[in-house]
């Protein structure tokens, strides 16, 4: 088991590969004329990756507040002093910027000896093929998935199609499959380049580090169109993998980060112009770029990585100990849809403490997600606007498909019709729920593993606001309280008492626990919280008295 000082200096790796972490580290122990501590460390080295603070703070297993304070006292003000900026004046986002303009951003190895450097993964195949896997996972087993294969070797190789995305929620086997895809066409190209935008590299730079390898050459500051040219004189294979990380977080899909904006026009060009290459975008969101042209009759397409299928879900469950004639092992399939990480977590569960039997594991009420899973749906949560956010919590509220008009009638919305028709079509391309048709209307609903994490989100937050109250003792922090409803009074009986479960019960009980630890006088608390809504009333529809009721806050 590793100890807290080897999980932290074990998290953020990949900023290695393009900063000079050992000379920063030096300057900023000079800095501040202390050693720099492990946390802050690994603090830097996410930030470099383009994390936020609250990422960061998870990543750790701190609280937000905390880690703000302890950066603010320390290695913020160390880092505006070796990048010669005023104090007090460091943002988070800046971090990169500052610490590249003051020389700290390392040359790729692979940029600068393309032709004799096998060391930093630039490799030259049997058959001459130039090939660079930078960031690519070595990937040892791979299971089912040959529909999937087969289907996007004749995207690329036989449709050759410039532009291809494969999308899908966090953990679904996105790169894995586009890794074994590669390693199946490779040998059509005179060059592969696999790069990962997981630090958010600006445009320039990327454009510049692809052309220098694709065409074996020192050419600095290049440009879109000195790669749309190397494209039409080879046949490229380039891959980006963690495309998501040039997007704007808070938004809706489609708003590039700072120094990314020009990828729009990078993926317009690459997919519209004449040229004998492929471009393949790995990510959990897809591109506006993708959705507005992709087609089976165009040269842009789109795929979406689904669970595994039985047999190859069979294979992986086989491989962690499993027979694959126990009972419950489709029941258990199904439950996770296939999701072979969420499948690898829950094998080791059921191996550990239902020794292996797989049947006495469904019994229990709660899906297993595990810290490897939560924290790569919290990662895909935590970019979301608030509306699309809301709209998440509503089908957890729900707990069963819903239509866009009951939506739009439930929903305390100051957005408009169109605005939510915008959030569902970006939650989509964000592969964060799922369409089906009942009796010709389009309904919408969340998978279970997705269920499961924002329902625990939703019923964190309200109980955060439950406290507030309890302890205040007024109603100024209520939000979702206001906005969404805890037990829909007209559900069917059976997602009344699923709502009550999982959502009432645990509010209730936070309620409880934070009347008897600050020694809160009910009957006082209610009059005192009846006098201010009666003078707190909003326009629109508002959940907060049914609410206040269920949980015993109101008469």
């Amino acid at each position: 088991m590793l100890s807290d000082n080897d999980h932290i200096e074990g998290l953020f790796p990949e900023a290695a590969q393009n900063w000079d972490l050992n000379r920063l580290y030096a300057d900023l122990q000079v800095a501040s004329g202390k050693e720099i501590k492990p946390f802050e460390k690994a603090c830097l080295r996410g930030l470099l990756c383009r994390y936020r603070p609250g990422q960061l703070a998870f990543k750790l297993t701190w609280t937000s507040g905390a880690l703000r304070v302890e950066l603010n006292k320390g290695l913020y003000r160390s880092l505006e002093i070796i990048a010669d900026q005023p104090i007090n004046t460091l943002r988070w986002e800046k971090v990169p910027e500052w610490l590249e303009a003051k020389g700290y951003r390392s040359q790729r190895q692979s940029d600068r000896q393309h032709s004799t450097n096998t060391q930093s993964g630039t490799q030259v195949t049997s058959r001459g093929n130039l090939a660079d896997w930078g960031e690519a996972p070595n990937i040892q087993t791979f299971y089912g998935r040959t529909e999937d294969l087969t289907k996007l070797e004749h995207w690329i190789v036989r449709d050759r199609c410039h532009l291809l995305a494969i999308c899908g929620m966090g953990g679904i086997g996105k790169t894995a499959l586009t890794v074994k895809l590669v390693e199946n066409i490779q040998s059509h190209f005179d060059c592969l380049i696999w790069r990962s935008l997981r630090g958010a590299q600006p445009t320039a730079q990327l454009i510049t580090d692809l052309v220098q390898f694709l065409s074996n050459s020192q050419q600095p500051d290049c440009s879109i169109s000195d790669l749309l040219e190397v494209l039409r004189q080879k046949r490229c294979l380039v891959v980006l993998d963690d495309f998501e990380a040039t997007l704007q977080d808070g938004e809706l899909v489609g708003a590039y980060r700072q120094g990314c904006e020009a990828h729009s026009e990078l993926l317009q060009r690459v997919g519209s112009e004449r040229h004998q290459s492929s471009l393949i975008l790995i990510g959990r969101e897809q591109p506006k770029e993708i959705s507005m042209h992709q087609g089976e009759d165009q040269p842009i397409r789109y795929y979406k990585v689904s669970g595994l299928q039985r047999q190859g879900a069979f294979e992986l469950l086989r491989a962690r100990g499993f027979t694959g004639s126990e009972n419950g092992l489709d029941a258990l399939v199904q439950q996770y849809r296939g999701n072979p990480s969420a499948l690898r977590i829950v094998a080791g569960t059921i191996q550990e403490l239902f020794n292996g039997n797989v049947s006495e594991f469904l019994k229990q009420t709660a899906l297993a997600l595990g810290d490897v899973l939560r924290t790569l749906l919290y990662q895909q949560f935590e970019r979301l606007s608030k509306l699309e956010k809301d709209v998440l919590y509503w089908l957890a509220i729900k707990h069963r498909p819903v239509s866009l008009s009951t939506l739009r009638s439930e929903m305390n919305l100051q957005a408009s019709g169109s605005e939510l028709i915008n959030a569902l079509e970006s939650l989509r391309w964000r592969s964060l729920i799922e369409k089906v048709s009942e009796q010709d209307e389009v309904m919408f609903l969340l998978e279970p593993v997705v269920l499961k994490y924002v329902n625990r989100q939703f019923v964190d937050e309200i109980s955060k606001e439950i406290t507030a109250i309890a302890t205040q003792q007024n109603l100024k922090s209520i939000n979702l309280l206001q906005s969404h409803v805890l037990v829909e009074d007209r559900a069917p009986d059976s997602i009344r008492a699923m709502q009550i479960r999982l959502v009432l019960k645990p509010i209730k009980d936070k309620l409880t626990k934070a009347i008897a630890q600050n020694n809160i006088e009910l009957d006082s608390l209610r009059e005192r919280l009846a006098s201010q809504h009666q003078v707190q009333t909003t326009e629109g529809t508002s959940y907060t008295e049914a609410n206040l009721a269920l949980i015993g806050l109101w008469w």
